[in-house]
């Protein structure tokens, strides 16, 4: 599960990447290089059966963290600001659709991940 789980989190980087890499600024797309890092870590520890988290990893994991706290509030902002003024085009909500599903599901991968590792 945690392999096709990096493998789905690779591909919802790079979708989310290509598409909002025109009004992105620089902490999103170093976010987004992270998380793909991260996830490639993830998936070469599996291959090699590695028990350990070693310093890439941690350092990975921790700016992938901070982007995906970022990622969730930027979408709970964006919905909350939707919902005051009763404008909900179909970009808006699919970008609220799109932050809360990567945001939970590499919140879900880091604590997989660490919880294997144990």
């Amino acid at each position: 599960m945690l392999k096709n789980l990096s493998y789905l989190n690779l591909i919802l980087s790079v979708v989310y990447f290509l598409s909002y890499l025109q009004n992105a600024g620089y902490w999103v797309v170093s976010g987004l290089l992270s998380v793909i890092v991260f996830n490639w870590l993830t998936l070469l520890s599996l291959d090699r059966e590695q028990i350990k988290w070693f310093v890439f990893q941690w350092f990975f994991g921790a700016i992938t963290l901070l982007f995906a706290l970022y990622i969730g509030y930027s979408a709970l902002q964006l919905l909350l600001d939707a919902v005051e003024h009763s404008y909900y085009p179909g970009a808006t909500v699919g970008l609220v659709a799109a932050g809360i599903l990567f945001t939970l599901l590499l919140l879900f991968h880091l604590f997989l991940s660490r919880a294997k590792k144990e």
